[in-house]
């Protein structure tokens, strides 16, 4: 080996019980070593030339350097000296940032809701006394167009999968506008306006679901995901109707009629306090709802719901926790199987949400257009309309700005060993928190981090009993 290597920045180490592990944040594929080998890898620190470091290895030593430093340097654990941090990081961030293509639309049906959650992150950005809005027929069909315009900006997509998010707000509270929507993006896959991968999907409480509404739903595949926070005791302590009284029963009610009827429903658990009290108890209450989908959701900030000090670790060893024990059952929660994703096929997993990447849209329900959701109170991030015509993402300072929202473009993060696998989080909880979406989002960092380390260790177990 005739070359100069160094170790890069984002090469790290990981040791645990007597075990080692060389990774590169980049390539996000672990090497095992032998830790008495450590001292001699760190060696590189400095740039070293390889055949005079072999020369100065022992006899018996030698062919076992060589093939480790071989199998490093094919893991991008050890990189040519001469390419510096700085070009290596720019590669991937042309190659994963800052090329805006929409994917994704979110309908947000009404900005009305028939809950006062205390941690509601669209509500807490509504304002004192917000004018409720409910979608028109009009609109959907206006949007349906926009979003269809937007993704034949680059014919070479088209054809690949679309999802369609039905949202609000509580979206059954426009029933009329769930029905015409659905409708009319059935009619729209038949004739081309839409691809044929066109997946529909809706986030609910599930109290106002009628047999009607469920028939409908199952008529059309939408995946539902209905919100329940584990325990009827955990699902109360931060939902609640707008007069106070409890939600628990309502939304099993609405639940169990779904699930009967043959929709395709999951669960989404936001992890409040009560929730992660007991660990045991939320994945017993998850588990006997026998839902064929479950993604859990970490807190965001809001100015009625105050969580523990501890809270973002607790919370991630929560997650991770009850990773372990669904997939016994073949059941994968979803946030920490984006990570497992990146992690097995070794490929960066640049964002964490839809918005980021500048990959999707928010329609308003009257017909405004942003890239987040929760931004609907305030209109931060709105720049336009279902009726302009001449919108491209690829021209617009939001979504250029947001297209290159991602760790990888972030300072505070380059030296992070969950650089590759973690997507930032939310912009917006940064943003809530410390003004800008270039900020961390602290409460996602905490739960890379852990899941990274969770991810190296899992894999050595699972190859120490192959």
């Amino acid at each position: 080996m005739h070359q100069r290597l160094r170790l890069p920045v984002f090469s790290h180490v990981f040791e645990r019980d007597g075990a080692c592990a060389l990774y590169s944040s980049l390539n996000l594929k672990p090497v095992f070593i032998d830790p008495t080998l450590l001292p001699f890898v760190r060696k590189f620190e400095q740039a070293q030339d390889v055949s005079e470091f072999l020369a100065e290895c022992e006899d018996e030593q030698q062919e076992r350097m060589e093939a480790l430093l071989r199998v490093l340097a094919e893991h991008k654990i050890l990189v040519n000296a001469e390419a510096t941090d700085d070009e290596i990081l720019a590669y991937f961030q042309d190659l994963y940032t800052g090329h805006p293509y929409v994917s994704i639309a979110y309908f947000l049906l009404t900005d009305a809701c028939n809950f006062g959650c205390k941690y509601c992150f669209v509500e807490n950005r509504m304002g004192e006394r917000p004018v409720r809005t409910r979608m028109t027929s009009e609109t959907i069909q206006e949007g349906l167009a926009f979003f269809e315009r937007l993704i034949r900006l680059k014919p070479e997509f088209f054809e690949d999968e679309k999802t369609i998010v039905i949202y609000g707000g509580e979206p059954l509270l426009n029933p009329q506008g769930l029905r015409v929507l659905l409708e009319e993006v059935e009619t729209h896959k038949r004739d081309g306006r839409l691809p044929a991968k066109t997946e529909v999907s809706m986030v609910t409480n599930a109290t106002l679901v009628t047999q009607e509404l469920a028939d409908l739903l199952a008529h059309h595949k939408v995946n539902v995901a209905v919100s329940i926070d584990g325990s009827p005791e955990a699902t109360d302590e931060a939902r609640q109707f707008k007069n106070g009284q409890a939600v628990s029963s309502a939304v099993r009610r609405g639940y169990d009629l779904l699930k009967a009827t043959g929709v395709n429903v999951g669960i989404s658990c936001t992890l409040g306090a009560r929730s992660i009290e007991d660990f045991d108890e939320t994945i017993d209450a998850v588990r006997e709802l026998g839902a064929s989908s479950l993604g859990f959701n970490i807190v965001l900030s809001g100015r009625d719901y105050q969580v523990p000090a501890d809270y973002d670790e607790r919370a991630s060893r929560f997650i991770l926790y009850a990773f372990e024990r669904f997939r016994q059952e073949n059941i994968f929660e979803d946030r920490v199987m984006r990570k497992v994703d990146a992690f097995i096929d070794g490929k960066i997993y640049p964002f964490d949400c839809g918005a980021t990447g500048g990959g999707q849209i928010v329609i308003a329900p009257d017909g405004a257009v942003g890239l987040c959701h929760g931004y609907m109170g305030d209109r931060k991030t709105f720049t336009t309309h279902v009726e302009d015509e001449h919108f491209d993402p690829s021209a617009n300072q939001v979504f250029l700005e947001w297209a290159r929202r991602s760790p990888l473009n972030m300072a505070a993060c380059r030296d992070c060993p969950a650089l590759g696998i973690c997507g930032g989080g939310c912009p917006l909880n940064a943003d809530t928190e410390l003004g800008s979406i270039w900020e961390l989002d602290e409460r996602f960092c905490v739960h890379a981090t852990m899941t990274l380390e969770w991810l190296i260790w899992d894999l050595h177990a699972q190859m120490q009993t192959a």
